[in-house]
């Protein structure tokens, strides 16, 4: 007999609304897992009103995944994460500084260590290759791959990109972002909607300070984010600087474009930034700074050394006319107002300048030498060699540490350039996949996404990588591989085709587009020829030779010149075939639709 009874503990996946997090109240999930949590209101919708709105758009695919894995779906893995960390003090605390348990604390560290100079100028080369404009203006790119959209529909959803990119400002406000994201690690931008008209889809982005913002996790293995609570300051009404409490706002994951480094701790449990680093690196250096400092000031000044002859005079009055000595030799006579008079005053420097010695009968008698000071303080090479290890740590090559060297052109230093171009490509692909995540929300806002059918493998969106050295490289790789294609193609048992497909990487279409072109460039050639020996009238020529009767004088005879364009003859009235190639821009595109012809039949 079938079960009748209500159910009202629906399953967390049953539905849309359901695998959100609106379905299991995310004030309620933190409460019940953040032991001495207090919340002062657990309604999600008297919150943020905008919750729902999200709450049954976006992307569930990681929920999804994890909820169906063998190796993360148990109880263990589903106890969320918020904020917990328990402080490891194993490390020593000057040179490793443990970690705060305070996420405030934690990155004014950050922010302390981004403001030293060498670190701040290793972070300016990374960020100033972070932003790159191409020649239309964009610094990031959106391409489809694997649909069947049209033309139209490109474009359409290419300006809905173009708008929704505009809203991070990244040509003014993209480097500060990509440095926050090196010094903080983390980056969070609200979606802005309007209520009464969620058809038209985001309007706006909004960062939000790191401090007061964290995500939650529903699962510990793989991190995946459940939502976020953002800790809104509720101000003294009395004293505006002083913060009274905390409200904490419950938003969901599809609100928040979220984009971190990608670095945990050694427990998981807090997401670093990369400058964490160059941590180690940052103290050893501004320690052994300051050490240089120090030494320098002690040992730049030259001392004397008084051998003073005391004769056979007993010790202490030996002592006593030595101190006398000093005694007259630390003062220094000066000038005072308030005297009226010359005054001896005490002279401090004189007690870091000089040192005296008593000396007996059958000395020398007294003398005064003189002690040189630092013999090395000229020497940096400590100093160099824990600066480029800083420089290391941040992935930054060397070779730009000196602002006045000459830029070369990549051959000598190719390889410490590419890896940093690679490591700028890591950096922008988080910040892509960030960007990628809210403009699938704002299409599914706006019901485009189920209108042109689209899935989130089929969009892909980049930034412009660098070209500085990344260029050189590419630039190489072609030239290495079009050195291999002449070699093969000399022995005539090879096929051109075959060598274009496999030392070029051609494709079909690309070796029928060029078959194209070398025909339009042969068509060209000849017509050239034709103007050279009869100007640039020589179509009239030709036209006039049809119409005139045989061996007529107005006929074009031998001595004209020129001959009949290759490959096929001429057109309609003697006329060479108008040029019908196709497009420059043939990647991609299917034979057929403007591009190159289709490919010959066998045989």
């Amino acid at each position: 007999m079938p079960d009748t009874t209500p159910n009202n503990n629906k399953s967390y996946s049953s539905n849309a609304t359901h695998q959100s997090t609106y379905g299991r109240n995310l004030m309620t999930y933190i409460q019940n897992k953040i032991p001495g949590m207090s919340v002062v209101d657990a309604n999600d919708q008297n919150l943020n009103p905008k919750y729902r709105i999200f709450a049954e758009t976006g992307l569930r695919r990681s929920q999804a995944l994890a909820k169906n894995s063998v190796s993360q779906s148990n109880d263990f893995n589903n106890n969320g994460i918020y904020g917990s960390k328990v402080q490891d003090k194993s490390f020593e605390h000057v040179m490793y500084a443990s970690l705060n348990e305070n996420k405030g604390a934690r990155l004014r560290d950050y922010r302390v260590m981004a403001a030293y100079s060498d670190v701040a100028d290793a972070l300016d080369e990374i960020c100033d290759e972070s932003i790159n404009t191409d020649e239309s203006g964009s610094d990031v790119s959106i391409t489809y791959r694997n649909t069947d959209l049209t033309a139209t529909d490109k474009k359409v959803l290419d300006e809905e990109f173009s708008k929704f990119q505009n809203f991070f400002d990244l040509k003014t406000k993209g480097w500060q972002y990509f440095r926050q994201l090196l010094v903080e690690g983390e980056l969070f931008f609200e979606l802005i909607v309007h209520e009464n008209h969620v058809e038209e889809g985001v309007l706006g982005a909004v960062n939000i300070p790191t401090e007061l913002i964290d995500p939650v996790y529903s699962n510990i293995q793989n991190l995946t984010v459940k939502g976020f609570l953002y800790k809104k300051p509720i101000f003294d009404s009395n004293d505006p600087k002083k913060t009274e409490r905390f409200e904490y706002i419950p938003l969901d994951e599809n609100q928040i474009v979220y984009i971190n480094s990608g670095l945990m701790d050694e427990n998981r449990n807090y997401v670093l930034p990369f400058l964490e680093n160059a941590r180690r690196s940052y103290r050893q250096l501004s320690l052994i700074e300051d050490a240089i400092v120090i030494y320098r000031l002690v040992r730049a000044p030259e001392r004397l050394v008084f051998n003073v002859d005391v004769g056979n005079m007993p010790a202490p009055k030996a002592e006593g006319y030595l101190k006398k000595l000093i005694a007259n030799y630390w003062s220094t006579k000066t000038f005072d107002i308030d005297q009226a008079d010359v005054v001896r005053k005490f002279n401090p420097q004189s007690m870091l300048d000089a040192f005296w010695f008593p000396k007996r009968t059958g000395s020398e008698g007294s003398s005064v030498t003189q002690l040189q000071g630092g013999q090395n303080l000229g020497e940096l090479a400590d100093l160099m060699y824990f600066i480029k290890k800083l420089y290391r740590s941040l992935k930054v090559p060397t070779s730009r540490l000196d602002p006045a060297d000459a830029v070369k052109d990549g051959s000598e230093i190719l390889r410490e350039e590419l890896k940093f171009a690679r490591f700028i490509i890591r950096q922008q692909q988080r910040f892509a996949a960030g960007i990628k995540r809210g403009f699938i929300t704002h299409l599914k806002l706006k019901g485009m996404w189920k209108k042109f059918s689209l899935s989130e493998p089929g969009l892909e969106i980049a930034f412009n990588v660098p070209t500085n050295f990344y260029e050189v490289r590419e630039s190489q790789k072609l030239e290495m591989k079009t050195k291999a294609f002449q070699d093969v193609t000399v022995s005539e048992f090879v096929s051109k085709t075959y060598a274009q497909k496999k030392y070029l990487g051609w494709k079909d279409i690309d070796i029928l587009a060029n078959r194209e072109f070398l025909r339009k460039d042969a068509e060209l050639v000849w017509e050239l020829e034709q103007i050279k020996a009869n100007g640039p009238g020589w179509k009239e020529a030709v036209l006039a030779q049809d119409l005139a009767p045989e061996g007529g004088a107005g006929g074009m005879g031998p001595d004209m010149g020129g001959g009949p364009p290759p490959g096929g003859g001429a057109g309609p009235g003697g006329t060479p075939p108008p040029f019908t190639g196709g497009p420059p821009d043939v990647g991609g595109e299917a034979p057929g639709a403007g591009g190159p012809p289709e490919a010959p039949p066998p045989g």
